[in-house]
């Protein structure tokens, strides 16, 4: 699954990259200057969708990208984290609603694996899956919904977690049309290094969680 998610991230760094050569992309200013006339409903839309976008499994990578796009990384970054931060709270009360049978028969015995490392750890846990997941993002937030872990704390962590890569996201869709730019190649590298740093700490705390139960 860790391998899964460095595949993805790589076919959607090649698909900015081909379509940023193939198709006459408009500036960030230019679609900026658009999202200001639209007013204060274009914050509050964005988010909207990126909740929504978040529970039905819609790739949060595409909408961190275009937040950046849209806004800018500073604001585009907090809208985003903002956005996915109740997506990600929309499906955890949705699986507690739902009960453990039924995400179970979603996850499997990776299930076995979150209710052990978010027993020991809910916040850090939380963390390693949004550095890197475990499981995809969507899937992991109903996992969580029927472990142990509390709901403040899945939160926090999922608000924390999500700042490093929607960042790097963000300042990639914002020079979607020069991708390579020095703070681009910047950008992917601190993602690659993220990425890595998620895999080693993952390892650790299922290996703890395993050992200890």
């Amino acid at each position: 699954m860790r391998r899964a998610g460095l595949i993805l991230l790589v076919l959607l760094v090649v698909a900015l990259a081909v379509a940023a050569q193939l198709v006459d992309l408009p500036d960030g200013t230019r679609l900026r200057a658009l999202v200001d006339g639209a007013g204060s409903a274009a914050p509050v839309v964005f988010v909207a969708v990126c909740a929504l976008g978040t529970a039905v499994f819609f790739p949060k990578p595409v909408l961190a990208t275009a937040a950046g796009l849209l806004f800018g990384v500073g604001w585009g970054s907090a809208l985003a984290i903002a956005g996915f931060t109740a997506g990600a709270m929309i499906a955890f009360t949705i699986a507690r609603g739902l009960g453990r049978d039924t995400v179970k028969g979603w996850l499997g015995e990776r299930l076995q694996v979150l209710e052990r490392v978010f027993a020991r750890r809910g916040v850090e846990a939380t963390l390693v899956i949004r550095l890197l997941p475990i499981l995809p993002f969507a899937l992991a937030n109903y996992g969580a919904g029927v472990t142990s872990v509390r709901g403040r704390d899945f939160a926090l962590g999922t608000a924390l977690g999500l700042v490093p890569s929607t960042v790097l996201a963000a300042v990639l869709g914002d020079a979607l049309s020069d991708l390579g730019s020095p703070r681009s190649i910047v950008a992917l590298s601190i993602w690659a290094v993220l990425a890595a740093v998620g895999v080693w700490w993952g390892r650790n705390l299922i290996t703890a969680a395993v050992r200890a139960s």
